[in-house]
């Protein structure tokens, strides 16, 4: 009898270790079971840099669209958790180059980073923007909310022999927090959720990059309409872009804060202080703090919109590894 009592515990031991291995959480079991996001966010701080990490290009299809996307992939011992990106108004999967980087874009300085850390990313481009099918005109919250949608099904039906499925989060800026938050909310396979300057009200964001102007000239369009508009941020004019009337739809009837208090996994939101464009921070953060009900941290910055990533990496890859800390806590 005792024999058989040791035979059992040795056993389960090891079916217990090699579950815990299979779903790469091991690490994460072992080095961050008594700690908090803070304490993980000070020590991949000081560690630097822990895997290396491949690229490749890969495409899907979504309502007859071709969907490009780029898989970055750590060389983690086990398969490790991935984090689908969202990118913000009138950008894709690349956006701009950050200073003193040696040309790093943005959103590729983000995969690079999450990737040393073990966690994979998708970055995708919505239809009409990037190397995606389709006219930025066609471009609203819904028809980015389903190519995000897309994004969460592909990942989970079609990557699950290079990544852990089961451990998936999204990272949304500006826009992309809007329709992250949405999309989290609609599809219970999304873990975690990290959200950096969301939109929480679209009249008033928009109404600040169009004008009054241009929002009364989308209103007004007929159905299945576009008018190109300048959007300036203070004085700085960013560019026209041609909007159609589903935009200007969506402005009034898609809201963020609502399907937020639907979604009952973690969330982190990072607001930069200055920011004038989702404004006034950290109010418009601490709104989907309000709303939403379940475990959460809110982290704030002296910076603006974007984090200073116009002068440099600095205060970026501080949220870069605050979203890094909460990844490895929470998925």
């Amino acid at each position: 009898m005792r024999f058989n009592r040791r035979v059992f515990l040795i056993l389960f031991s090891l079916f217990f270790l090699v579950s815990v291995i299979n779903a790469g959480a091991i690490k994460r079991w072992w080095i961050y079971k008594e700690a908090d996001v803070d304490k993980i966010y000070q020590n991949i701080s000081q560690a630097g840099a822990k895997y290396q990490w491949d690229q490749e290009i890969i495409t899907f299809q979504n309502e007859g669209m071709k969907m490009a996307c780029t898989l970055v992939i750590p060389r983690t011992p086990y398969k490790p958790p991935i984090a689908i990106t969202m990118n913000g108004f009138g950008e894709n999967r690349h956006y701009k180059i950050i200073p003193d980087t040696g040309g790093e874009y943005f959103y590729e300085r983000v995969s690079r980073i999450l990737a040393e850390q073990g966690i994979a990313t998708l970055r995708i481009d919505y239809r009409g923007s990037g190397d995606s099918d389709g006219t930025f005109d066609m471009t609203s919250f819904s028809s980015q909310i389903a190519d995000a949608l897309a994004a969460i099904d592909y990942t989970a039906k079609n990557l699950k022999n290079k990544v852990n499925v089961n451990r998936l989060g999204l990272v949304g800026f500006s826009q992309g927090g809007l329709v992250a938050s949405i999309s989290a909310s609609r599809d219970s396979r999304v873990n975690s959720l990290a959200i950096w300057s969301a939109v929480a009200s679209p009249p008033i964001t928009y109404e600040y990059l169009l004008k009054r102007e241009g929002m009364q000239a989308g209103i007004d369009l007929p159905e299945g309409g576009k008018v190109t508009i300048p959007i300036y941020i203070g004085d700085y004019y960013y560019g026209d872009f041609t909007l159609g009337k589903k935009f200007f739809k969506d402005l009034f009837s898609v809201d963020p804060l609502v399907a937020v208090g639907k979604y009952k996994g973690p969330l982190l939101y990072a607001a930069g202080l200055q920011d004038v464009i989702v404004w006034p921070q950290p109010y418009m953060g601490q709104m989907y703090m309000t709303y939403h009900d379940g475990f959460e941290k809110f982290v704030s910055f002296d910076t603006d919109h974007e984090f200073l990533s116009d002068f440099g990496p600095g205060e970026f890859d501080k949220v870069i590894l605050w979203t890094a800390a909460w990844f490895l806590l929470t998925l």
